[in-house]
């Protein structure tokens, strides 16, 4: 066998092997836009950092009813203002608790301000 030949195989069979790699992952690993809910009762699936669909936290209490204002408003409208009462409400919690004050917002139909979210991603992690 040829030099050529080998190489030619070896090449074939990387290739294969990335091919399959590449299909399980893509079938395993879906995109956190993908299947958000893994059932009828709105639960989420967890497959990314903040979600902010179909959360049940009827028991959650949060002292911020002053964000009550903004619910069902767009967060494009926000001014500068609205985003440091969410800013203000956002550093007064603890770190533990971000996660879930997140999912009571989305419970009670007010956006968080896009300009926050980097912040709240770092206390996240």
């Amino acid at each position: 066998m040829s030099t050529q030949t080998i190489i030619l195989a070896l090449l074939l069979l990387a290739i294969v092997a990335g091919f399959i790699l590449f299909s399980r992952f893509r079938k395993n690993g879906e995109t956190h836009d993908d299947h958000h809910h893994d059932g009828e009762d709105g639960t989420c699936c967890g497959r990314h950092t903040v979600c902010t669909h179909g959360y049940d936290n009827s028991d959650l209490y949060f002292d911020d009813e002053e964000l009550d204002k903004f619910r069902e408003k767009p967060k494009e409208e926000y001014s500068d203002e609205d985003i440091d009462e969410f800013r203000n409400v956002l550093y007064t919690m603890n770190k533990e608790e971000v996660d879930q004050w997140l999912k009571c917002l989305g419970k009670r139909r007010i956006e968080v301000p896009e300009q926050i979210m980097d912040e709240i991603l770092l206390i996240l992690q």
